[in-house]
């Protein structure tokens, strides 16, 4: 296949501030830059790669990009997990031979073309793939969130 790594992990936190605060201090994750997606939240960067994303619940922007979450506590705010792939097309075409359900995004902005599927546990996967004009939605098309200018975050 052509997964090559573990991207990065989301946390959905009714305590955001705090959540920060623990990765900073325990872990030694630093804050660091995120597109203005219009709702709450933070990445934190390991050397130079953001490898923990925190989202506040609450925000309906938040529900409109991810989805709804009914978990509050424990594990089960664990909201996805994402890999890095290198050939979208391949990946599209293995999960469509597989007649496995997917959905997709494509995020410009920040380069990237998103894939989502469920694993048998309910937990949301997502792959993410170089963007480019070309790429063609295959699965589920999903809403583009549209990222807030600097002036209106």
């Amino acid at each position: 296949m052509n997964i090559v790594g573990l991207d990065h992990f989301t946390i959905r936190t009714p305590k955001l501030a705090e959540t920060v605060a623990f990765f900073q201090d325990v872990l030694g994750l630093t804050l660091g830059w995120r597109p203005r997606f219009g709702f709450p939240g933070h990445w934190l960067y390991a050397a130079d790669k953001p490898v923990l994303h925190l989202v506040e619940v609450g925000s309906r922007a938040l529900d409109a990009y991810l989805g709804e979450s009914p978990a509050q506590f424990g594990s089960g705010r664990v909201d996805h997990l994402s890999f890095r792939g290198t050939d979208l097309a391949q990946m599209q075409q293995h999960l469509c031979q597989l007649k496995y359900p997917f959905r997709e995004r494509i995020v410009p902005e920040i380069l990237e073309h998103q894939l989502f599927i469920e694993d048998p546990n309910g937990i949301t996967v997502e792959m993410i793939f170089p963007y480019s004009r070309d790429n063609a939605v295959v699965g589920i098309a999903m809403e583009r969130l549209a990222i807030l200018p600097e002036d209106e975050a």
